[in-house]
């Protein structure tokens, strides 16, 4: 060997993979912690659909809102009497309201002029007297039904 000179060294074929460190891929903790986040919302699907589905609260919520507009009504006027399902009252100005089932809908009259609807899709309507009040059914088209006893004063 001389001095000063290299050894040659022999270049060997390889195949070798250079990986950037701006290269990104999934990895397992990813895909777990994708699928946590998929089965957490996946768990509030039927709670969400039940918020979007008003159509059921929407009912239930004008027959109570007719049973508070009822209560006020007998309270403020004179009961007079009922048949099997109209209400008779009787203001102070001796003005006669009727609150009846007139086809699919609870209307209320005064002296047997006016339609002032209250509530719809009602199939029955049944008023029944109870001890110091009345006891007043509501039947409506969807099959529900709601009742309420109103005390009379």
């Amino acid at each position: 060997m001389q001095i000063g000179s290299m050894p040659k060294i022999k270049m060997r074929k390889s195949v070798y993979f250079i990986i950037h460190k701006n290269q990104s891929g999934f990895s397992l903790v990813n895909t777990f912690f994708s699928l946590v986040i998929i089965s957490s919302i996946l768990v509030f699907i039927p709670s969400i659909y039940q918020l979007l589905d008003t159509r059921n609260y929407t009912n239930e919520l004008s027959i109570r809102q007719f049973f508070h507009v009822l209560n006020d009504e007998i309270q403020t006027q004179t009961f007079d009497h009922h048949t099997n399902n109209t209400i008779h009252l009787r203001k102070r100005t001796n003005e006669k309201v009727t609150i009846s089932l007139y086809g699919s809908v609870i209307r209320r009259q005064v002296n047997h002029t006016g339609h002032e609807i209250l509530v719809r899709d009602i199939r029955d309507f049944n008023i029944k007297t109870v001890k110091n009040g009345i006891h007043v059914t509501i039947t409506a088209l969807s099959g529900d039904c709601y009742a309420k006893t109103i005390s009379i004063d």
